[in-house]
């Protein structure tokens, strides 16, 4: 989609919002799109190396700070459910992050 059409961008927002918070803010978001307008998730995952220090500390900082964390991809899954939204494309784009193209259920 070009610039200015009804496209909007989230850029790890969620990892600062709890559950409880983070779906209000999805479906607040998606209720302001256009029709035909896309929502763009961009968030860390959670990494599957368990091992991985770093991610634990960030993890440890996330839920001290906000209440929050890095989720899965299923938790993420879980949210768009539950704002409402579907899913039209679902990218890697390096480094544990995803690019979601969201839209209305509709």
């Amino acid at each position: 989609m070009p610039p200015g059409d009804g496209t909007v961008l989230l850029c790890r927002l969620l990892e600062l919002l709890p559950g409880e918070d983070a779906v209000p803010a999805l479906t607040e978001t998606a209720a302001a799109l256009p029709d035909g307008g896309a929502l763009l998730l961009v968030e860390q995952v959670e990494g599957p190396d368990a091992d991985d220090v770093e991610a634990a500390l960030n993890q440890l900082r996330l839920a001290s700070a906000f209440g929050s964390g890095v989720r899965s991809e299923g938790a993420f899954a879980e949210l768009v459910a539950r704002a409402g939204l579907s899913v039209r494309e679902l990218t890697d784009i390096g480094w544990d992050h995803r690019l979601w193209v969201l839209a209305r259920q509709g």
